[in-house]
């Protein structure tokens, strides 16, 4: 450390100003680090909801895909025993209904 001060001394201003600023950089290095390292932990946290999110829509597509396969099942129904078929708040149901 006593060789950094007499250095310094020897070579005058700009050395000083040199070591203010470095410093001054080191800290607010420092500052934004920290800064940047909470963004980071924020956006995993996120991250983590999202996987969540996915696996609820994975699901919706199933039931979906699942509703799909029985509308095409009561349609083929209905068409074998040459009834029509009614869409309701309840779904696509023969109206013959011994189906």
């Amino acid at each position: 450390m006593d060789e950094i001060v007499s250095m310094v001394i020897a070579n005058g201003i700009w050395a000083v100003l040199f070591c203010m600023l470095l410093v001054y950089e080191l800290r607010d290095s420092r500052k934004r680090e920290c800064r940047y390292t909470g963004t980071i932990e924020t956006l995993t946290k996120r991250l983590g909801a999202l996987g969540a999110v996915k696996a609820d829509v994975e699901d919706i597509k199933d039931c979906v895909s699942d509703v799909k396969t029985d509308t095409a099942y009561i349609r083929s129904a209905c068409r074998k025993c040459g009834s029509s078929v009614k869409s309701g708040n309840g779904g696509a149901v023969c109206a013959d209904r011994s189906v």
